[in-house]
């Protein structure tokens, strides 16, 4: 496994984590007009997802195109999880499915040649 495909696979995780820092913050009653936006939680997750980015510029010098989007989907996985555990989602039956089906998707994309 390359660096380029560790990348691909730990940065949607971080991405995932600001996306549940965003939600948590959204849900702050005390923000309100432009504190909304400019609070330390906020501007944490957008610097996050800001890194996200640049590393996976980075990564995409090296890892195909086709490869790299079925990787990114592997942040759904991540979303679902850390959707329940902080913000109390429930986990159903179809999302499984379609969980089950990302990860063989990603396991078919990097082993099958």
């Amino acid at each position: 496994m390359t660096v380029s495909v560790l990348i691909y696979l730990i940065t949607p995780l971080v991405a995932a984590l600001s996306q549940v820092i965003l939600k948590k913050a959204a849900s702050n009653p005390a923000h309100k007009g432009l504190r909304f936006y400019l609070n330390l939680p906020a501007i944490l997750a957008y610097a996050l997802f800001f890194g996200c980015m640049l590393l996976n510029i980075l990564a995409l010098g090296e890892l195909d195109l086709s490869v790299a989007g079925v990787l990114e989907a592997s942040g759904y996985l991540y979303v679902l999880f850390l959707s329940h555990l902080f913000l109390g989602e429930k986990i159903t039956r179809r999302k499984l499915i379609g969980n089950a089906l990302i990860i063989a998707g990603i396991v078919l994309t990097l082993t099958w040649k």
